[in-house]
């Protein structure tokens, strides 16, 4: 398992990276790679544990990205929120997100899409812990909380490290995983963590294990840019470009 510290510094970006996590991504896309699945097809065989396709959805507005989400959960077996799109879709589970980011105008359609990946047959993963603090900016004190303990002011601006193992495992348990949308506050330090360590994690599997990694959209490529592995990724593409792909896979049945 990849350990990181994922709350970083307080201060600017590290110049360096460790040695030892360069080493395991250098390879990446321009290695050799085996023949891979396509482009979000279910393919959970049977008896049969791992998941086949993950999609990790991050970004700040869950209204650009409602449609999105609701092709996905048809399509694959986990889909992982991450940033202000699982800030507004915790908030509809109950959960009191303080002073972060959230659509409240659109809970109903956040409870509509828990309720189409029931029942569809998709595992929708919400984050268990963030980082908060009570402003967005370098320097900032910062803490690790449950999300049951996010405080009247505090602002979520990034996922914590149980929320990061949790999609390390979903990630190494997939065949391909797309990605699109930051899962925090990525350009300012430390909130950076969570999509750094899930940006390295992907980048080394996608190297040592076949997987095909897709990532998507500006901010995606930007966050992965600042890890330094966006050219570790399979296929780099634009959000646009992701409704295509997903009309071309076959999805599951929707139950009336």
């Amino acid at each position: 398992m990849l350990t990181t510290d994922v709350r970083g510094n307080q201060g600017s970006r590290p110049a360096s990276r460790p040695a030892g996590r360069l080493h395991l991504i250098t390879g990446g896309r321009d290695a050799a790679a085996p023949s891979r699945p396509t482009l979000f097809t279910p393919a959970r065989k049977a008896g049969r544990p791992d998941h086949a396709a993950c999609a990790i959805v991050g970004g700040s507005a869950l209204a650009t990205k409602l449609d999105l989400l609701g092709r996905l959960v048809t399509r694959v077996d986990v889909l992982a929120l991450g940033g202000g799109v699982a800030n507004t879709v915790l908030a509809a589970t109950g959960t009191d997100m303080g002073a972060s980011l959230c659509d409240y105008g659109l809970i109903d359609e956040a409870r509509k899409l828990l309720d189409r990946a029931k029942a569809c047959g998709c595992e929708l993963l919400l984050p268990v812990d963030v980082v908060v603090a009570s402003d967005a900016r370098s320097g900032t004190e910062d803490r690790i909380v449950p999300c049951a303990a996010i405080g009247p002011e505090d602002m979520v601006l990034d996922i914590g490290p149980a929320t990061i193992a949790r999609l390390t495992a979903c990630v190494e348990a997939a065949r391909i995983v797309v990605w699109t949308g930051p899962l925090g506050v990525y350009e300012i330090a430390p909130f950076d963590g969570g999509t750094d360590a899930l940006a390295w994690f992907i980048a080394r599997r996608t190297r040592d294990n076949g997987l095909r990694s897709v990532a998507a959209g500006d901010d995606t490529i930007a966050a992965l840019t600042a890890a330094g592995v966006e050219n570790r990724f399979s296929e780099l593409t634009s959000r646009d470009a992701l409704p295509d792909r997903l009309d071309a896979a076959t999805p599951r049945a929707v139950p009336a």
